[in-house]
């Protein structure tokens, strides 16, 4: 697939601290917002691979990935490894820092993998 239709819409989360009460700090996920308020959204293509096993504490857990594909522009630059996606009803690690599509310049394309249990927030 050369950049696919882009028909997916993907919400980028960065990590952000919070004080959900006086003394106590947390970092949790938060929307990457392009204004105050407003979450930065992007059209993408997931171009999911056959899905695969790892070893996990000892126990064999499913591993799905996908080549996450996003329109350049000002925006999709603002996303790093550090971020993650929610899209397709999941959360995705983003696996690699966004590098341009060798099939079109005007995509930029990230290696994710499926969040299973993806946290909320840590103390």
């Amino acid at each position: 697939m050369a950049g696919g239709r882009l028909s997916d819409r993907i919400t980028v989360q960065r990590k952000a601290k919070g004080t959900p009460r006086p003394g106590v700090v947390v970092t949790g996920w938060a929307n990457l917002e392009v204004e105050p308020g407003v979450a930065l959204q992007l059209w993408a293509d997931f171009a999911e691979q056959p899905g695969s096993e790892s070893l996990v504490a000892g126990r064999d857990e499913a591993v799905r990935r996908a080549v996450v594909r996003i329109k350049d522009g000002p925006l999709a630059r603002q996303v790093t490894a550090a971020d993650r996606l929610v899209g397709r009803g999941a959360v995705w690690k983003i696996r690699s820092t966004p590098a341009r599509s060798q099939a079109r310049a005007d995509v930029l394309e990230l290696t994710c993998e499926e969040w299973v249990n993806a946290p909320d927030w840590e103390a």
